[in-house]
């Protein structure tokens, strides 16, 4: 049985992830599904607008299916996983070089791979509870999926921390980093949908601006302009030392420094330096930078390792 399904309703094609049991997190049969999805949605001309979703509300997607990328590590089948890399960041680039409009509707978990399926679209919509993360630098990895194009994009310099720390963001948050273009609530989509299948690409626009609700929050304003100030410091060293100094007065830099030290450090140097060069590339000269990275991170003792500790033995990881 497939964990993707593709169909069509009115002026809408849908492909739809459904495996709850893991989150959504992605195997290599589900992402050349989608892949597939969406030259088909593409090449049907009853399709308006392309749309990715989950059947669960607890996650869109948790990213790629990570124990299974460890288990070919420990094999040393690095020919596999680069094709794994591959096909992946090759599906992240057709999303934003769809030929229709594509949007995708966040609700509970998206991480890694997951924004690599949303962010990349025209549009990008979040519930009020999704949940927003790129959390590799946790398993000895570095945020792919295009992740370095986009995250070296944010306003306000919010890439770096979102990064390095793999903290996520919530809902109407994600809107303001700049992860989402709106933030719709969940009991508002049924009607996103129902106009979208009459009306089309030409309904769209209007429709989220209609149904959105306000994101501006001066607390999390405030909280960006932190982080921004502290995230510029020129080394881990120096940031380590600026969070250590915040922290007698601030919580979220205490929190912040806390997520730093139990990160990678080969994972947060390899960030690091793909971040300031991806400012230099477009999203496809990126993703090519990023399957040389993910090539040399696999290879690293960290990977196997964080994974170990986050998603098998959920205990302290064993730095190199």
């Amino acid at each position: 049985m497939s964990n993707i399904h593709i169909d069509r309703q009115g002026q809408v094609g849908y492909i739809t992830l459904d495996r709850p049991s893991a989150l959504n997190s992605l195997t290599h049969d589900m992402i050349r599904d989608i892949h597939a999805g969406i030259r088909t949605h593409e090449a049907d001309d009853q399709v308006d607008v392309v749309i990715i979703r989950s059947t669960t509300e607890k996650a869109f997607c948790a990213g790629g299916d990570m124990k299974a990328t460890r288990l070919l590590a420990i094999d040393q089948k690095w020919d596999e996983l680069q094709a794994f890399f591959a096909e992946e960041y090759a599906l992240n680039l057709h999303i934003a070089q769809c030929t229709k409009p594509y949007v995708s509707l966040i609700d509970g978990i998206a991480m890694g791979g997951g924004l690599g399926l949303s962010v990349h679209g025209k549009y990008s919509v979040v519930s009020e509870t999704a949940r927003l993360a790129m959390p590799e630098t946790a398993i000895g990895f570095f945020p792919d999926v295009g992740g370095t194009y986009f995250l070296s994009h944010l306003p306000n310099g919010a890439g770096l921390w979102l990064a390095l720390t793999g903290v996520s963001v919530k809902g109407r948050e994600a809107v303001e980093v700049g992860l989402a273009t709106h933030c719709v609530p969940a009991d508002r989509w049924p009607s996103l949908g129902k106009t979208l299948e009459e009306g089309g690409r030409e309904a769209l626009g209007d429709t989220l601006d209609a149904l959105a609700i306000e994101t501006q929050t001066d607390v999390f304003s405030k909280t960006m302009e932190n982080r921004k100030a502290w995230f510029s410091a020129s080394d881990q060293s120096a940031l380590k030392q600026t969070l250590a100094a915040a922290s007698d007065t601030n919580d979220d830099a205490s929190m912040l420094l806390t997520r730093l030290e139990a990160m990678s450090p080969f994972a947060m140097n390899l960030t690091r330096r793909l971040l300031h060069e991806a400012k230099k590339h477009d999203l496809a000269s990126c993703l090519q930078l990023e399957l040389k990275a993910a090539d040399e991170a696999v290879r690293h003792p960290d990977f196997i390792e964080g994974i170990r500790a986050v998603l098998v033995d959920k205990d302290k990881a064993c730095w190199v």
